[in-house]
């Protein structure tokens, strides 16, 4: 527990440190995200997935990173054929044509890995970046956190000062339906503080009604990267933060609201 509060405490400092010099500097904020995805798309095609291609690794991890920046913009000021679009086209083909150097050792699970994973979470880890940049991003990220960070934390303290109900033990043994029900409880109350000192109250029953949502939406995440890791007899992703796992450990849940919530962000629904 101590070193799990230990790098708790550092990941906190490290990202605030981030946001402040990426307010100054934005490029800096959007290559820290970068590398966190390309870090996800490494544990996910390397420990989860099993490839071992150092070339088609390389290439699924540079593509992931270079589709954060385009998706940023960043790289249209450079050249404007560097869209996210472009760049996944281009990807695809360059994957196609390396699975063929080593296609023996190549099964469908693993081209198809390939071609999604980097795909999805260099989106997915954008996203992030959308709801920062954006006016108001502050307000709007610490929601992304309750939605994601405090559910959790107040699930699984829940969970195990009164978790008695499995939820859902094949695939969580450890997760309750009481530990579930604390999470969403937990975001909701800070939720309402956050809109209440930060958007002078506006909008709180329907910020309510989301939040019950995105919650919901963040355990699914949650649940269905466990799946991911039971398929193939994984504890977590990797051992890069101690105590914490891997990073999609840490994000599996924020990768599946950060894109739901910048959707609602953009169609202004909030």
């Amino acid at each position: 527990m101590k070193t799990r509060i230990l790098s708790g405490a550092v990941m906190i400092v490290l990202c605030v440190g981030v946001l402040a010099v990426g307010a100054s500097f934005p490029p800096v904020l959007t290559a820290f995200i970068a590398l966190l995805a390309l870090l996800g798309v490494y544990e996910m095609l390397h420990n989860a997935c099993q490839i071992k291609q150092l070339l088609l690794l390389m290439l699924a991890c540079t593509y992931t990173a270079l589709a954060v920046f385009s998706y940023d913009g960043l790289l249209l000021k450079l050249w404007s054929g560097l869209t996210p679009v472009h760049l996944t086209v281009v990807y695809c083909v360059l994957t196609a044509a390396l699975s063929l150097v080593d296609h023996r050792s190549l099964t469908l699970q693993n081209i198809a890995a390939l071609l999604a994973f980097p795909t999805v979470m260099a989106y997915a880890f954008s996203a992030i970046l959308r709801i920062y940049c954006r006016a108001g991003g502050v307000y709007y990220l610490l929601l992304l956190l309750t939605f994601s960070c405090i559910c959790d934390c107040g699930a699984y303290f829940t969970g195990v000062t009164i978790g008695r109900h499995k939820l859902c033990p094949e695939i969580s043994p450890k997760k309750t339906v009481e530990g579930a029900v604390g999470g969403v409880v937990w975001a909701l109350i800070v939720a309402a503080a956050l809109c209440l000192t930060m958007a002078d109250g506006v909008g709180l029953w329907p910020l309510l009604c989301a939040t019950f949502v995105f919650c919901l939406a963040g355990m699914v995440g949650d649940l269905f990267a466990s799946v991911i890791k039971r398929s193939v007899g994984l504890k977590d992703y990797s051992q890069l933060i101690p105590g914490h796992g891997g990073i999609l450990d840490r994000f599996d849940s924020i990768l599946l609201i950060a894109p739901l919530l910048a959707i609602c962000l953009d169609g202004g629904l909030f």
